[in-house]
Parts: structure tokens; C-alpha cells; sequence
């Protein structure tokens, strides 16, 4: 068979949003390319290939997977990947898929059938001697990306008024960023930025808060945290030069519900004393330093003092998913 090479639409699946997400996120859903002999047609139902013969996470010399930048608040996740001479040799596939998991099954992101340049379904055969590499690209698009009204109820205090959005901020020790690998993508996907700061907060942000957890365990530069500041941080899109130097606190995620998920934190009598001008997520940070990644900023006159006889429950942050 010579070698050729396609480029087709794919049909996302109902589970990706219902079971997927909530339990492997955004990006860790696609760690697998999976291929079969089924014709069935697609359907949004489905959770599998209809006869699957094949999956790997193998990423051919050379490439690598990873996350592109596309303006504010979108990105698209690729994948490429490749199966072996003697995964595909001599096979006649017709569906392919990806999935989080290495375990064959109902476990599939989206199931489509091997299609021409007309859109006709058609049986890809490899001969002996050759391997088969599908490039899968996907987009992620989040909100709000500008700065949006919103009011607080502060129990004891009343209603307090401010502004709420995402950054593309995240902490990197250096103007390289650090870095750790989650779900088979390097992090930080996206560098070149002052401060040590690095783009692809807001991403890093949506895929914790989807999972519900770190994106590295026990590793600062892969974790959610919250963070506090007695002045107004910037709600620029783009890196800035703030650093927060007040206490971070992990957060508390609930268990998903439907297509949606939701964090908060609880503050002892010790903690975040002081003027709150400002509260954030900041997607990673040193020992020292956090960023403002999702910010809450309240309007002049609007900030809040806690003292160390009252406990500061906040929440909840909810992040909502959905086609």
C-alpha cells in the first residue's frame, strides 16, 4: 500500500462529556489512538469501537503531542500518535477512536469511520511492513476571558460587587517555565513570557477544576491553589508582572454533577487575616510566588477584612462543560 495520508471531521461521544471528563478532563481524555473493523455508523451513543483491534499511546520520532494556542480562551489539543507494523499490517480497518485509557472497551471520546475525500466511508490496509500514524486535533474553548460583573454575598457583610475572569497565566520558575509531563503533554505548553510566568493558565485551570485534582502530584508547579491579595490584580488577558506573595490554600473539589464541577476553600481563624481586595486561582507557583490565573476583584470600597476570630468559607468556583 503507498503511503497517503487524509484529513477528515470526527464525532465527539456523549460519555466524553458525561464520564469522561469528570474523571480524566479535557486533555487526559485522548491519550489513546484506537483502531477497528466495525462499518457501523457513527452515533453519539456509541462508547466504543464496534470491533477494535488496536490502541497505543506511542508517539512516533520526532513528534510529540501537545497544545496549541489559538487567541483568547481557546486551544486546541493534538494528538499524534502510532501503531506498529504489527498492530496494523495486513488489517483491514475501517474505525478509529480516542480514549484515556490503554484498556480496550466501551471507553472511547469520539468513534468515527475511516473516510475519503468525498466523506464515503473506505478500508484502510496496510501491508506487512508498514505502520499506521493519526494526527487528532480537538478544540477547547473557555470563558470569560474579559472581565465580567458579577456580585458576592458575604454572609454576615452583605452583597459586594466586583469583576471575574480567566488569565493566561501560569507560574513557571523561569522565563523557561519549569515543567512537568501530564496525560503524555509537556507542560508549560506555551512560553516566552517576563516574570517567569508562562501562557496556558486558564487551560491548566479548566483541566483541575474538570478532574477534579492536580495535574502533577505533590509538585507545586501542577496544582490549583488559591491565593489572596490586598490590592486590585490585573484582569489583563495576557501575563502581567503580578505576584501574589500572601498564603495559598489548596482547594476542596466536590464530586461532579451532570457536566459541571465545583471547588471551594474553607479558611481557619489563622489564615488570610486582613484586607481581601482580591482572590484568585493561580495555576502553579514556587514557594513564594502565586499568579492570578481566575480572579475575583472586588470594586473599590468592596474589599472585605477578615480577622482571627472568624473562619472564611469561599466558594463555590464551578466550572460547566458542554458541546
Amino acid at each position: 500500500m503507498p503511503e497517503l495520508e487524509g484529513e477528515q471531521h470526527n464525532l465527539i461521544l456523549t460519555q466524553f462529556y458525561d464520564s469522561l471528563i469528570p474523571t480524566y478532563g479535557f486533555i487526559g481524555s485522548s491519550q489513546y489512538a484506537v483502531v477497528g473493523t466495525g462499518s457501523t455508523p457513527p452515533d453519539a451513543a456509541q462508547t466504543g469501537l464496534v470491533a477494535e483491534t488496536a490502541r497505543t499511546n506511542s508517539v512516533p520520532s520526532g513528534e510529540s503531542n501537545g497544545i496549541g494556542y489559538v487567541s483568547p480562551g481557546v486551544y486546541d489539543i493534538r494528538r499524534v500518535l502510532e501503531f506498529t507494523e504489527a498492530q496494523v499490517g495486513n488489517k483491514n480497518l475501517t474505525e478509529w477512536g480516542f480514549s484515556p485509557l490503554s484498556t480496550a472497551g466501551a471507553n472511547l471520546m469520539t468513534r468515527e469511520l475511516f473516510r475519503d475525500g468525498l466523506g464515503n466511508p473506505i478500508v484502510i490496509t496496510p501491508d506487512s511492513d508498514q505502520r499506521l500514524r493519526l494526527i487528532y486535533r480537538y478544540r477547547i474553548t473557555l470563558s470569560p476571558t474579559t472581565p465580567q460583573a458579577v456580585s458576592v454575598n458575604v454572609n454576615g457583610i452583605g452583597t459586594r460587587t466586583g469583576v471575574f475572569g480567566l488569565t493566561a497565566n501560569r507560574y513557571g520558575y523561569n522565563s523557561s517555565g519549569g515543567g512537568f509531563t501530564y496525560a503524555g503533554i509537556t507542560f508549560p505548553f506555551w512560553t516566552g513570557t517576563p516574570y517567569g510566568r508562562v501562557y496556558g493558565g486558564d487551560m491548566f485551570a479548566a483541566e483541575c477544576l474538570a478532574k477534579g485534582g492536580d495535574l502533577s502530584s505533590g509538585w507545586t508547579q501542577g496544582r490549583l491553589e488559591a491565593a489572596y491579595d490586598d490590592a486590585a490584580v490585573s484582569t489583563n488577558y495576557g501575563t502581567n508582572s503580578d505576584f501574589l506573595h500572601n498564603g495559598t490554600k489548596g482547594l476542596t473539589y466536590l464530586a461532579a454533577s451532570g457536566r459541571s464541577r465545583s471547588a471551594n476553600i474553607l479558611l481557619s481563624s489563622n489564615e488570610w487575616n486582613g484586607t481581601i481586595k482580591s482572590v484568585v486561582l493561580s495555576a502553579g507557583r514556587d514557594s513564594y510566588n502565586a499568579v492570578p490565573t481566575v480572579y475575583l476583584v472586588f470594586d473599590a470600597g468592596q474589599e472585605i477584612t477578615k480577622d482571627n476570630l472568624h473562619k472564611l468559607f469561599i466558594g463555590n468556583w464551578v466550572l460547566t462543560w458542554g458541546p
